[in-house]
């Protein structure tokens, strides 16, 4: 077997079907020559309608990633296939892929998810192809050398966002090391903090919001290089 590249996120585990982030949220942004990382989990759902009306009539059984078009250059994607087939994932079943690499042009780069969903109807076994739209990634000019000597911070956010109760915090790295990510208020107090052991490319610390309750709150992603703030909404 071959190692898996992602491990899906049980933050996603009790929903019906989606991909995330989803083309709301959208991918995160990277830096030319950093190390990039986007995850993106995903449930197939097991009624095509729930993708397409059109397609209501047929029983997924699996889909594929076919390909990404657009994407920048020196980025790919890597499955965490379900099948012995090539980034296959089963009907209800929580999978994950990876965008990885180091990009090399900057620019803002429209994507096309293409699949090819399998299944059947009346007995009948139909492959479908189909593709989805609106995802994007935005690489950010190349970072001097000098900047590039510690774990310098690429873009950071928490997903999802809104979140009701559990959310990630996601950042890049372009060198692994020592990262404290905190929250406040908007008074400005501080109401958690965590330091941890980041890793080059895409990193996650998942935030509780125990008993906060409904609003607007800050986060602060710190390295002894570089920060990045962001703003999270927690409704329950």
């Amino acid at each position: 077997m071959y190692a898996q590249p992602c491990t899906p996120d049980p933050l996603y585990a009790d929903s019906v079907f989606g991909v995330w982030p989803d083309t709301t949220t959208n991918f995160m942004s990277g830096t030319v020559g950093v190390v990039y990382a986007q995850q993106m989990d995903i449930i197939v759902p097991e009624n095509a309608g729930e993708i397409d009306p059109n397609f209501s009539f047929v029983t997924i059984d699996s889909i594929a990633l076919t390909g990404i078009d657009g994407l920048p250059a020196g980025l790919e994607v890597t499955c965490a296939s379900q099948t012995a087939a090539s980034c296959t994932y089963l009907a209800g079943v929580l999978g994950c892929g990876v965008i990885q690499g180091v990009p090399t042009n900057p620019g803002m780069y429209e994507l096309t998810l293409n699949v090819m969903a399998h299944g059947n109807f009346l007995g009948n076994v139909m492959s479908i192809p189909y593709s989805f739209t609106g995802y994007r990634i935005e690489v950010d000019g190349e970072i001097s050398v000098g900047e590039l000597d510690g774990p310098i911070l690429g873009a950071s956010r928490n997903v999802p966002n809104p979140f009701t109760a559990r959310t990630s915090i996601e950042f890049s790295l372009a060198a692994a090391g020592t990262v404290q990510v905190r929250v406040f208020n908007l008074l400005g107090e501080e109401l958690w903090t965590r330091t941890v052991d980041g890793r080059p490319g895409l990193n996650k610390v998942a935030f509780e919001g125990g008993d906060l309750g409904d609003g607007v709150y800050l986060y602060k992603v710190e390295t002894g290089q570089n920060t990045s703030t962001g703003r999270m909404v927690l409704r329950r």
